[in-house]
């Protein structure tokens, strides 16, 4: 039986009116809410590329004081730990016997200038007989020269008496610099042999640190660089400078040495501290500083993932600055005030809705 008309027009319409209805909406993405920990807010601050080093601190001026004439300690004025200023008296040696040896040359100096005296008197009279021909030349010659040898006789005993002197002024021991005793070997009643150690004094206004570095960054140091350091038991960064690098690295163990100065002005550092620290090598301050985890694909082209528009976006960077001992980057291509993903967003990529914490950590 073939369709009437009627039939194909009521189908036709059927069709037309189910082709106009409109599919429902997919609905909308949720956005996830990120972590506080997952990003960090960037922003510009120092960065340094350091060589790290370790070493000791030492007096950069100390004088191991020692007796300079033998005899008894009559006084011994300081103990391990005082200060002391240059000149100061630190002990006296008994010097009974150096003022009698030193009276003792001042007689005979006085005797000897009485003796040459004498003979200048002499001479002076010999030559006003030689000019009126009473005396032969030899004669003149022989007084000429028992006068020379009184004037060499009196230069002898004032070199003595000069020595004699020293000697009972080195019977009193002093300070050669300004420090702090750190050793005192004698006590007072005891012998002591000439040139025989006494006190160790130490100059802390100053240290100085041998700093250990590995080889691979030897070449890189150069007198002139800055240092930050920080000991055991002491809060806080103190700084150094390079004044000077061995070129040689040491046959045991490979690494270079390189001598910081450190000024210690109050004296909190003290000689024999073990340092800890790094000598800057290049710093930035002008560039993001992001956590060195956070830049992806590091080798081919880096970049970092942030949030723009409530979505996830890929940003370039590249790193100018890395700091292996913080284990941060300073790079170009993020603006401070940008929000940076630090961490891995499982089951995430780029192009998702996110939503910010509060409050990002700095």
């Amino acid at each position: 039986m073939k369709p009437t008309p009627s039939l194909l027009i009521a189908t036709v319409a059927l069709l037309l009116a189910g082709c106009g209805k409109s599919e429902p909406p997919r609905p909308a993405a949720t956005a996830r809410l990120l972590d506080a920990s997952d990003i960090v807010e960037a922003r510009a601050e120092p960065l340094a590329r350091s060589a790290p080093f370790t070493g000791t601190l030492k007096p950069l001026n100390e004088a191991l004081v020692a007796a300079r004439v033998e005899g008894t300690l009559a006084e011994v004025t300081v103990r391990a730990g005082q200060p002391v200023r240059r000149g100061q008296v630190l002990a006296v040696v008994e010097s009974e016997t150096l003022r009698q040896t030193v009276a003792e040359q001042e007689a005979q100096l006085a005797n000897q200038q009485a003796r040459l005296g004498l003979a200048r008197v002499k001479l002076d009279r010999q030559r006003e007989l030689f000019a009126r021909g009473f005396i032969s030349k030899l004669a003149l010659d022989e007084l000429e020269s028992d006068f020379a040898v009184q004037a060499g006789s009196l230069r002898a005993q004032q070199a003595q008496l000069k020595r004699a002197r020293e000697e009972l002024s080195d019977a009193v021991v002093r300070a050669p610099i300004a420090g702090v005793v750190y050793e005192r070997a004698k006590n007072p009643g005891e012998r002591v042999a000439r040139n025989e150690k006494l006190f160790g004094v130490a100059d802390l206004s100053e240290l100085e640190i041998v700093a250990s570095l590995p080889a691979r960054e030897g070449a890189a140091v150069v007198p002139g660089l800055r240092a930050r350091f920080t000991v055991e038991g002491l809060p806080g960064e103190f700084s150094a400078n390079v004044v000077r690098v061995n070129p040689v690295a040491s046959s045991s163990t490979r690494t270079f040495e390189a001598y910081l100065r450190v000024a210690n002005p109050d004296g909190r550092l003290k000689a024999g501290q073990f340092a800890r620290g790094g000598i800057v090598l290049a710093e930035r301050d002008d560039l993001v500083v992001l956590p060195a985890g956070s830049v992806r694909e590091r080798g081919a082209a880096p970049w970092v993932m942030v949030v723009k528009n409530g979505r996830l976006a890929r940003a370039p960077v590249k790193v100018e600055l890395e700091s292996d001992a913080e284990r941060r980057v300073a790079v170009s291509g993020v603006v401070p005030g940008q929000s940076v993903v630090v961490a891995e967003l499982i089951g995430m990529q780029l192009g998702d809705a996110v939503k910010l914490p509060l409050a990002a950590p700095r």
